[in-house]
């Protein structure tokens, strides 16, 4: 795990954790922004989003949490449900972690990507995490606009005969 002073939101494959150096790499193709301040004064963590659980899903409820701070979570555990713009889908983890903090209630509506909870590897890590805030989420700058196309030139007009 890393520290960074500027993270982007986002939804891995392998469970949708954030603080990874392939993701520091993949930084300027994601479309959210977490500005965040150095954690040099926290544990190693993972700060996990709220991952893509269906191709047209952009935003998921957390339905049900099924772990609480503290629980150690081994891979293929079911952490949460979350509603998708379709089902209600479980998320499972992909590696063993503690679950040191959960950022998003039951019941709230949050984009992909969007901070929804904190991993640490050891259990002792978690008191550190108490008053942990997530940063927040701040969309990417909207690209510009396609110029519209041009308007066809006029026809010429036929003289008359």
């Amino acid at each position: 795990m890393f520290r960074t002073g500027l993270t982007r939101a986002l939804p891995l494959v392998a469970g949708g954790r954030l603080a990874t150096r392939q993701a520091a790499q993949q930084l300027p193709a994601l479309g959210a922004v977490v500005p965040s301040r150095s954690f040099a004064d926290l544990p190693d963590h993972e700060i996990v989003g709220l991952p893509a659980l269906s191709p047209t899903m952009e935003a998921g409820t957390i339905a049900v949490w099924r772990k609480a701070p503290g629980d150690t979570i081994d891979a293929g555990d079911i952490i949460c449900e979350i509603e998708t713009d379709k089902a209600t889908v479980d998320f499972e983890a992909q590696d063993e972690a503690v679950l040191a903090k959960i950022l998003v209630p039951e019941g709230t509506e949050i984009p992909i990507g969007s901070p929804i909870a904190v991993f640490v590897d050891d259990a002792a890590d978690v008191a550190a995490f108490a008053d942990f805030e997530a940063p927040a989420v701040v969309a990417a700058p909207a690209a510009a606009p396609a110029p519209a196309p041009a308007a066809p030139a006029p026809a010429p007009a036929t003289p008359p005969p």
